[in-house]
């Protein structure tokens, strides 16, 4: 019989498994993909500046070019969209960029976190990030504007990629560089930091909180992408924002609940044929932002005998009174076009739209990577369902049904 007493096995964290230690294949789901090949991304990146600062678009480069010039300029770049994390499976990004160097009195972060909604838009982090703060590099990881860790690159407990550590490399932040963060949530798993060189991950540095802490180390693991840099006194800075995506390895299993809304038995007089008129509009609420939320399907219904363009828009203008209120049980927020007509629609960014029949009431399917979502300074994304009769005086009937993941 073998003596298996004095076997060794030894268990080896490499680039070949995810968070849990689970063998990486080569499927994953991905939640954002942010190439910058013809604009800087508007409808999915919003940009906040202070003073001077500024970021610029290059189609060459395909990237976006963050600057500052002076003492107290700022300049941010942040996803509208939080990312779903789910349970159980290791959440996976990608951040591409270059001149992450030291420059005096410069501090540049890139990573997976959020901050408050007033500007200089510096408390409640909460989050995780990689940062230049002028003379060291370093991981952090803050809860709702709690420091949780800050490790220099002097201290990496896996590598301090200076050319001491087992890979050998020595990084020049000012070169590309491809930033890998993986992590385990569960409120308390562990995070993985590391850099993607010639193909091969090397792992820099791990933040572990599994029987070691007390307390989640961030507050919410559905966090936006965000790039920003600040100035602190005389200089100047540069730093380059290249590429992103965000990845659940592994399928996600759409077992939210879904809800639904609609105008009841009061239709909007839709009653010129030169006016588009707001049906239903639909937003998340403040203090849920970090909730997925996909627009499953809407109906329409003209009770009279009158054939509609029926459109969706982002952020279009609504006139009149079209007030948003908290749906029970929900992270979104519905308004209800006016029974009158008065509130009537203009601008935004045409999503979807449709010619009906009168009196069809058949459900339109929507699927859209662009999702609701909150810019940096807490303004709401809305989605806003309207009807254009295409004759006078019909009465239009509406409902909207989503499914939020949290």
């Amino acid at each position: 019989m073998s003596n298996l007493e004095n076997v060794n096995i030894q268990w080896q964290d490499t680039g070949n498994i995810d968070a849990f230690g689970r063998a990486r294949v080569s499927q994953v789901t991905t939640q954002g993909d942010f190439k910058q090949l013809h604009d800087n991304l508007p409808l999915f990146i919003d940009e906040e500046t202070i003073g001077t600062g500024s970021a610029a678009h290059s189609t060459t480069e395909a990237r976006s070019q963050l600057t500052t010039a002076a003492a107290s300029d700022a300049v941010i770049l942040q996803t509208k969209q939080r990312f779903y994390y789910k349970s159980g499976t290791s959440q996976l990004i990608f951040m591409t960029f270059d001149n992450f160097q030291s420059e005096t009195k410069i501090t540049k972060r890139i990573g997976y976190f959020s901050s408050s909604t007033t500007e200089p838009f510096t408390s409640d982090l909460d989050g995780l990030w990689l940062e230049n703060d002028g003379t060291d590099v370093s991981i952090n990881i803050y809860k709702t504007g709690t420091q949780i860790e800050q490790t220099d690159q002097s201290s990496w407990n896996i590598d301090p990629l200076d050319g001491s550590g087992d890979s050998g490399i020595t990084v020049d932040w000012q070169d590309n560089q491809i930033l890998i963060i993986d992590f385990e949530w569960l409120g308390v798993g562990r995070v993985r930091w590391g850099l993607v060189i010639d193909g091969l991950i090397y792992y820099f540095h791990e933040s572990k909180h599994a029987n070691s802490t007390q307390g989640v180390y961030m507050s919410s693991p559905n966090q936006p992408l965000r790039w920003e840099m600040r100035q602190s006194g005389a200089g100047s800075g540069t730093f380059n924002v290249i590429c992103s995506s965000v990845n659940s390895e592994g399928a996600i299993n759409n077992l939210g609940k879904i809800l639904s809304e609609n105008l009841g038995t009061t239709p909007v007089n839709a009653n010129s044929t030169s006016n588009k008129y707001a049906l239903l509009g639909i937003r998340l609420q403040t203090a849920k932002v970090d909730t997925l939320v996909d627009l499953i399907n809407y109906s329409i219904l003209s009770e009279t005998n009158d054939n509609q363009l029926i459109e969706v828009w982002l952020n279009p203008t609504v006139a009149g009174l079209f007030t948003f209120t908290s749906v029970t049980n929900s992270s979104v927020q519905i308004a209800k076009g006016a029974a009158n007509g008065s509130n009537t629609v203009t601008g935004g960014t045409l999503l979807y739209s449709r010619y009906i029949t009168s009196q069809d009431a058949t459900p339109v399917n929507l699927e859209n990577a662009i999702r609701l979502g909150m810019a940096i300074d807490g303004t709401l994304d809305e989605i806003v369902i309207t009807c254009n009769p295409l004759s006078s005086n019909s009465d239009v009937l509406a409902s909207i049904d989503w499914r939020e993941l949290t």
